[in-house]
């Protein structure tokens, strides 16, 4: 089987949709004779995108020269009738994408699509709307089936754009950390405890309400690692007192070892609006975040805001923490419990590690290629 999975983000880079496509791309890999990813030219040079992403499985990464920049506007609709060529004269058998018009023109091609949604239509430009919301496009026979992040998704898709149910399947994201067996996650001398913060620095992602909470509770220490330098280094200006600390995004090859060092990993989110990477749009219904996955992999105690998308994963005091909304007050003293109740939090760790096998890319690829086509 040779799949072609169309992208219109840069690859390597620091979005989390980059790194998931990769690393999906390298699972599929591991089944298909052939998989070839094709993106615009932004990004990192492409000969460091097995190293960025420790892939060990490689795939065909194609960039075309056409598009030097982020494709915006005309350019956005022109990559996905290019990409299409380009995948037809690597004469594709199947064809993968997570854009709406790509679908769309792939459906048109009379070309065999899995879709991959992860949000619905209101961040999409109203030609795509338009569309989809007139044709019910994802019920064409060429659309093999619809993969949904969540099962929010699956119902928006059912409810608001006509798709056929059983042309669903719910597939949540995957981390492609692995450790082989739990280590703890607290040493028991411990007085104080290192919570750390991974990802972007959008402010419904809980960064100002963190900072916040580092000022109240002193006696421990804060991680907080995501964004550029410039970033950084402009929150350093604002933020005096010592046990927070600032770093810029840490690559995805680096991040187990960053994560390791942690006692606790929070996701403070906004309890109704969270927003993308970018800073557009509001995932709080829908999200399946890469975050999730990665900390419950690291075997640690993680305390996130409650969210129906993540009770979709994790349940609370089995293998994760859920605290109603951001009151610092609460927060600080769920951290405090802690070190007071050791055997308890620690079994929600390994619960949690526990839970993560069953969130793996190569799992994940498996389902997301299992289906009868001809």
């Amino acid at each position: 089987m040779k799949i072609s999975y169309l992208f219109n983000s840069s690859i390597p880079s620091d979005l989390p949709s980059s790194l998931q496509v990769a690393k999906m791309c390298e699972g599929m890999r591991k089944i298909a004779d052939e998989v070839n990813l094709i993106t615009p030219m932004p990004g990192l040079n492409k000969k460091y995108l097995n190293e960025f992403y420790n892939i060990k499985k490689e795939f065909k990464l194609h960039k075309l020269e056409l598009f030097k920049r982020y494709p915006l506007g005309i350019r956005y609709y022109l990559f996905s009738f290019i990409s299409i060529l380009f995948a037809i004269t690597l004469k594709s058998d199947l064809y993968i994408t997570r854009n709406f018009f790509t679908c769309f023109l792939l459906v048109l091609f009379r070309k065999k699509t899995i879709f991959e949604i992860h949000h619905d239509l209101s961040s999409e430009g109203r030609i795509v709307r338009f569309i989809f919301k007139t044709f019910k496009v994802f019920n064409s026979k060429k659309i093999l089936k619809v993969v949904a992040i969540s099962k929010n998704v699956k119902n928006y898709l059912i409810n608001d754009l006509g798709t056929i149910e059983k042309k669903i399947h719910v597939l949540p994201s995957a981390t492609g950390l692995q450790n082989k067996s739990w280590k703890g996650t607290i040493i028991k001398s411990k007085k104080n405890l290192n919570i750390g913060y991974f990802g972007s620095l959008e402010k419904t992602k809980g960064i100002d309400f963190l900072i916040n909470l580092s000022k109240l509770d002193k006696k421990n220490n804060y991680y907080i690692f995501g964004g550029t330098n410039n970033n950084i280094n402009t929150l350093k200006k604002k933020i005096f007192h010592k046990n927070l600390n600032l770093q810029s995004h840490v690559p995805y090859n680096k991040l187990q070892n960053y994560l390791s060092k942690m006692d606790i990993l929070v996701m403070p989110y906004d309890k109704n609006t969270i927003r993308s990477a970018g800073g557009i749009g509001n995932i709080s219904k829908y999200m399946s975040p890469l975050k999730l996955f990665d900390y419950l992999a690291a075997g640690k105690i993680i305390i996130a805001t409650k969210n129906n998308s993540l009770e979709e994963i994790v349940e609370n005091k089995k293998n994760c923490i859920l605290i109603e909304k951001l009151n610092t007050l609460n927060w600080q003293k769920e951290i405090n419990s802690v070190l007071k109740n050791r055997l308890f939090y620690q079994n929600i760790a390994k619960n949690g590690f526990n839970l993560s096998k069953k969130y793996t890319y190569d799992i994940r690829a498996k389902k997301f290629l299992d289906l009868k086509w001809k």
